[in-house]
């Protein structure tokens, strides 16, 4: 029935944030917000679902949600070995790149940067695969790489080969490749849905490409932004004559390019994060148990329309008639500015701390805070509850 949300017992929450980057994990701020929650709303019942975009956090997010955590022990991007993780839930494997080969593995330098290579990434795929998943999601963020996708595509067994037939193992030779044989792919590809996530949609290469755009944040300088700019433009054309060609070179910058070639070569398909997950997780599900969503990330901004998760969330549940307000480390946005987007109101750490450093300091302490008042407003508002 129709009530104030202020005038019912045992409120439903559904504490959604993702990340507070730097500070919090979503654990760690689902954990902060759900204490904020019990002081405003005391006879609460809550629940804890941490959720990701695909890049960092997804595995923990999907382990929280039920999913089995797995780690294997891969190749790292400038070799050695690294153990990542990843998850398994209801037959999908959800990967996040980043954790074989991302750049919080290396130490970026120009070197570095030619060198870095995704082949970690397609290690973890095959042990997802000789595991027998259905489907494998893919985040993208946070890579170390520009290599095309030609490290992880070899680890699956597609070979890259020169004009004189021979195989080419080393990303610094990937703009000598003639041709690229699938013949000896790993067998369950063609089994499988890939979905890779991503709220950047880069082209391959060019001006707004992967090398030009994020090249100089992995260690890459001019000279090497250039070359790294030639291998993606050698490895394009390549992928053009493959049936993913289009949307390889239009959509296929993210993480190095890695999102091209699994495009081009494997058939993935890219799409918003947010959307994967809410999707084979049942956020919806989640969302129309709730009488109200709390959301939150480290920073919002007028950019958050764009790909970040408390808006995406948000406008699922605005679709759904169920009321959402966010908990962030920071804002400069006014408390109703993404009211269109479903977010009745915004309280951040930042504003309930005496200084911004503080907030940082001690951020379990202010959003908490944050999350009181955000629901002490909710509580003040006249909503509706099924």
């Amino acid at each position: 029935m129709d009530a104030d949300l202020r005038s019912a017992a045992g409120h439903r929450y559904l504490v959604a944030p993702d990340k507070f980057k730097g500070t919090l994990t979503g654990a760690e701020a689902a954990a902060a917000i759900a204490e904020g929650i019990m002081r405003a709303d005391p006879g609460a019942q809550l629940m804890l679902f941490p959720f990701a975009d695909g890049g960092e956090g997804t595995v923990e997010a999907v382990a929280l949600a039920g999913g089995e955590r797995r780690v294997n022990r891969v190749t790292g991007p400038l070799g050695g070995t690294v153990d990542a993780s990843w998850a398994m839930y209801e037959g999908t494997a959800f990967i996040e790149m980043a954790e074989s080969s991302g750049l919080r593995h290396v130490r970026p330098t120009p070197a570095s940067a030619l060198r870095a290579d995704t082949r970690g990434t397609g290690e973890l795929i095959a042990h997802a695969l000789d595991d027998g998943v259905d489907r494998i999601v893919i985040g993208l963020g946070g890579s170390a790489t520009t290599d095309g996708g030609f490290g992880a595509l070899r680890a699956l067994g597609v070979r890259f080969v020169d004009v004189d037939g021979t195989d080419l193992t080393l990303v610094g030779d990937a703009d000598r490749t003639e041709r690229i044989d699938t013949t000896r792919a790993h067998p369950r590809l063609a089994e499988v849905d890939i979905r890779l996530c991503s709220d950047v949609l880069s082209p391959l290469h060019g001006p707004d490409g992967a090398a030009s755009v994020f090249g100089p944040q992995k260690g890459a300088d001019p000279v090497t932004v250039a070359r790294l700019q030639r291998r993606l433009e050698h490895l394009g054309a390549l992928y053009d004559g493959l049936a993913g060609a289009g949307a390889a070179r239009t959509r296929g910058g993210a993480a190095g390019g890695l999102a091209a070639g699994m495009i081009a070569v494997l058939g993935a398909h890219i799409e918003s994060g947010v959307e994967v997950l809410a999707q084979l997780l049942g956020l919806d599900e989640r969302i129309l148990a709730a009488d109200a969503v709390i959301v939150g990330e480290g920073s919002l901004d007028e950019q958050s329309r764009f790909g970040k998760t408390p808006v995406g969330i948000a406008r699922r549940a605005q679709r759904l008639g169920i009321p959402v307000v966010a908990v962030v480390g920071r804002t400069d946005l006014a408390p109703h500015a993404l009211a269109d987007d479903g977010i009745g109101g915004i309280s951040s750490a930042v504003a309930h701390a005496p200084t911004a450093d503080d907030a940082l300091r001690d951020p379990t302490r202010y959003v908490a805070a944050a999350a009181e008042s955000a629901v002490r407003h909710l509580l003040a508002l006249p909503i509706d509850i099924r």
